[in-house]
């Protein structure tokens, strides 16, 4: 144990307010953040290191308890040392909805799902998810999986291709009602508690932006996949939740269904290029088992509408074949 680990028991022992417990480390996610049980003789504990200044615990520790005050089923933030990135936690249990999902099950978890968004889409104070950021993301897909994972040439060519489609991509965030938006409302970060209900982790990096957001993270989610026609009659049922509590404008569902479609697609590139980072630069090759996935997120949408139809062509004829080659090397 290296001596910052000695540092980091002693701080949780001392909120704990006893030396007599157990850390067992947990499996990890796609950041630089450490997750621990705490046990003592009578109760359990999470505990998260975020070691500055690779990662910042004041947004997790900002939003935890305003959510929490709102409502919203968020951890307990029980203590906290933003110096050293040391947060004690309230223990949501092991069950991540991805494991409890299935066609007799899924339905029904959604539905809550899609509830506990109208929620949490109130939510304020949240940094706006500007053009800035949105063309960050794209920058992901340029650099990390099509030049350094896929080794294509960012030729000019090739710009005048994905030029138009971030532009596009762009004017539909800006375009939808913006809301709150936990940027990764997947099964992974949704835990069914012991009550039945759902949980909500990793909301660190929730910002406002468009409506549809979240609703693509749930549906479209990069660690499992449904049939078009349930996403679509799932999109559906959101759509309808939301002219109910007036939450959108008047619009169409073929509206609300390209504001779905076109979100999905930024955040779905977007991925691309961070599951090859994680590849490429962190050692977590875990994450290539879900390019294909992804992959076929993004040819349903670039098939679909014309705006996107070079892209589609350019993805069919340079990239797919190439996707699942790269898979080949480290499966």
């Amino acid at each position: 144990m290296q001596q910052s680990d000695f540092g980091f028991k002693r701080w949780v022992g001392n909120q704990l307010n006893t030396q007599d417990f157990t850390l067992v480390p947990l499996k990890g996610d796609a950041s630089f953040r450490s997750y621990y049980r705490a046990t003592t003789a009578t109760q359990t504990y999470i505990v998260m290191w975020a070691p500055p200044p690779k990662e910042q615990t004041q947004p997790f520790v900002n939003i935890a308890r305003g959510w929490q005050q709102s409502g919203l089923q968020v951890p307990t933030v029980w203590a906290w040392e933003p110096q050293q990135g040391f947060v004690l936690l309230s223990d949501f249990g092991d069950v991540l909805l991805e494991e409890a999902l299935s066609l007799e099950t899924v339905d029904a978890y959604y539905h809550h799902a899609m509830q506990i968004l109208l929620a949490l889409q109130l939510q304020t104070g949240l940094p706006a998810f500007n053009e800035a950021a949105i063309r960050l993301e794209l920058s992901y897909f340029q650099e990390w999986f099509l030049a350094k994972f896929l080794k294509i040439e960012m030729s000019l060519e090739v710009m005048e291709i994905l030029e138009p489609v971030f532009n596009h991509l762009f004017a539909s965030f800006t375009g939808q009602p913006q809301v709150a938006v936990h940027r990764d409302f997947h099964c992974r970060n949704l835990m069914v508690l012991d009550t039945g209900t759902l949980g909500i982790i990793d909301f660190q990096d929730a910002v406002t932006g468009p409506i549809t957001y979240d609703l693509v993270s749930l549906l479209k989610d990069c660690y499992i996949d449904w049939e078009s026609a349930k996403v679509n009659h799932w999109v559906k049922i959101f759509y309808e939740m939301c002219l109910q509590e007036k939450r959108i404008p008047p619009i169409d569902y073929a509206q609300f269904l390209q504001w779905f479609d076109w979100v999905g697609l930024q955040r779905h590139l977007k991925v691309l290029g961070i599951f090859a980072r994680l590849h490429l630069r962190d050692n977590k090759p875990q994450y290539l088992q879900y390019l294909p996935r992804i992959m076929n997120y993004v040819l349903q949408v670039t098939q679909r509408y014309p705006e996107f139809y070079a892209l589609h062509q350019w993805l069919q004829a340079q990239v797919v074949t190439r996707v699942d080659l790269a898979r080949g090397k480290v499966a």
